[in-house]
């Protein structure tokens, strides 16, 4: 009887250890789902450019942005009254109509001098992206897309390079 006690408690060990190296990861990597947990600590992405904060779905207003260089505006297919686009310096802010305010749309940048919040900017490669962003993005073509929340953000990656970044706010 002490036999089938010892090799039950020695059962419940080994079952125990692989079950805190599958929480862990095996040889003391880390566990890919708690990477990925850790990457949607927040619950959207916003766009920092020096102390200028973007958040997606927010009201916009010219001036928190400045003067832009550019401005057009088009009767919208998918929400109520106009798109207007704002073409600044280094990016470009796209707004739709929401209950009567205009609301930031997407950002999309113009130029390698800006980075995303976590410092990936036009011109660097996908190594970059993954190792910043990680590998849970949804893949078109060329198209890598990246989702938190209501919030994505998009690049667009050619011969291992970054040649498009855009951040999107999704609306249902």
């Amino acid at each position: 009887m002490n036999k089938k006690i010892i090799i039950s408690i020695l059962l419940l060990l080994v079952v125990s250890i692989g079950a805190i190296e599958v929480a862990v990861g095996f040889k003391g990597e880390s566990n890919p789902k708690k990477e990925e947990e850790k990457d949607n600590s927040n619950s959207e992405y916003v766009l920092k450019i020096n102390n200028l904060e973007i958040k997606l779905g927010s009201e916009f207003s010219r001036e928190k942005y400045g003067t832009e260089l550019e401005y057009s505006e088009i009767p919208s297919c998918a929400f109520e009254g106009l798109d207007k686009t704002y073409t600044y310096e280094y990016y470009e802010i796209n707004t739709f109509e929401d209950n009567g305010k205009e609301k930031i749309l997407s950002v999309y940048f113009l130029d390698p001098n800006i980075t995303t919040t976590e410092n990936v900017s036009l011109g660097d490669d996908l190594e970059k992206m993954t190792s910043t962003y990680g590998t849970n993005y949804e893949k078109n073509d060329n198209l890598y897309t990246y989702k938190k929340g209501k919030t994505s953000i998009e690049f667009i990656v050619e011969n291992d390079t970054i040649t498009s970044i855009e951040y999107k706010y999704v609306t249902d």
